[in-house]
């Protein structure tokens, strides 16, 4: 397992504001955990040995068949699924990227090749052009892609849906409703891909690992998904300012086609700025410097509120003063 993701806010002491995760953090919770504290009744029974029912909701929203739907305890639980599922295959993991799929795919071996592209990726926020990636997909079809959509709502560049991907065997899609509703506590994660290939995957699938709140709360939020809209144009606007004003102040970024910004300090070191910012400011960001290829001085924001950045964005001013 690996330690130093995002969100370590279990590390820390009082945090105000969370730039270290991914997630939008202010989507309206209250009615879901209105419905949740309703349902706690149901910690005293199994839940699905497999989550069929979401499986299925999940399906009709989609427009695909629920055996092209695997329900997991996050995106995660499928990475290692697959991982285990591919055991004969080389990965090929370009960097930097999430650390997982190469904490995954560490056994793998074989003459076959799996490849795993993030899109958008993390931590960079890039997309991967749509049409670059189908010719790929269909020029080496012998390889088996996986996709791992979990941030494709927060950006606006056009991305493979579900439905599209069904149309080639070799590729299997991971998605995230952690990212989608902002709860990353509940652990919900999804996989879509011809039934061909999910039959293979579930041969490992641990039964009951998703719980039976976590269930309900999957149930609840497809059925309000109206109610937990994205501001997109938001995030984005803001991305925007923020690679303008960090520029101003001497700190470098990624190009990014998402709400997250890969950052480089002129000088020090992202550890020494996240526990300053946490001990100072109450603010907690991403040490970056553990993804491959990077280096100490990276860090990752993802954007909030326009308020909230802001106080980032003063608080680095600060810092930089020194």
């Amino acid at each position: 397992m690996l330690n130093g993701h995002g969100d370590d806010i279990h590390n820390h002491g009082e945090v105000k504001i969370n730039f270290s995760s991914n997630v939008y953090a202010h989507f309206p919770h209250q009615g879901l955990m209105e419905h949740l504290k309703d349902s706690l009744h149901l910690i005293v029974n199994y839940p699905e040995p497999s989550p069929a029912s979401l499986e299925k909701r999940l399906a009709r929203c989609l427009g695909i068949l629920p055996e092209q739907v695997m329900v997991t305890n996050g995106a995660t639980e499928a990475i290692y699924l697959i991982a285990k599922t591919l055991y004969n295959y080389t990965a090929v993991i370009p960097q930097p990227t999430f650390s997982e799929y190469n904490d995954a795919c560490r056994h793998c071996d074989g003459k076959l090749r799996m490849k795993w592209i993030c899109v958008p990726n993390n931590p960079t926020g890039k997309v991967m052009p749509k049409d670059a990636l189908i010719a790929d997909i269909i020029t080496n079809a012998d390889d088996i892609f996986i996709i791992d959509a979990s941030y494709a709502a927060y950006t606006d560049n056009e991305t493979l849906s579900a439905v599209e991907a069904l149309a080639y065997p070799n590729v299997i899609m991971l998605h995230s409703m952690t990212k989608d509703y902002g709860v990353p506590g509940l652990r919900l994660g999804y996989i879509t891909a011809q039934q061909s290939l999910l039959d293979k995957i579930s041969d490992y699938r641990m039964p009951w690992s998703v719980n039976a709140l976590a269930i309900e709360a999957g149930h609840y939020l497809l059925q309000h998904s109206d109610q937990f809209r994205m501001p997109l144009r938001q995030l984005l606007s803001e991305r925007q300012r923020m690679e303008h004003e960090l520029h101003n102040i001497g700190i470098t970024t990624h190009p990014s086609d998402s709400h997250m910004l890969l950052c480089r300090l002129p000088y020090g070191t992202a550890s020494g700025l996240k526990q300053h910012l946490v001990s100072q400011h109450q603010i907690l960001i991403r040490d970056a410097s553990n993804f491959a290829g990077l280096t100490p001085q990276h860090f990752r924001i993802a954007m909030q509120t326009p308020e909230e950045n802001s106080i980032l964005l003063n608080a680095l001013k600060q810092y930089l003063k020194k």
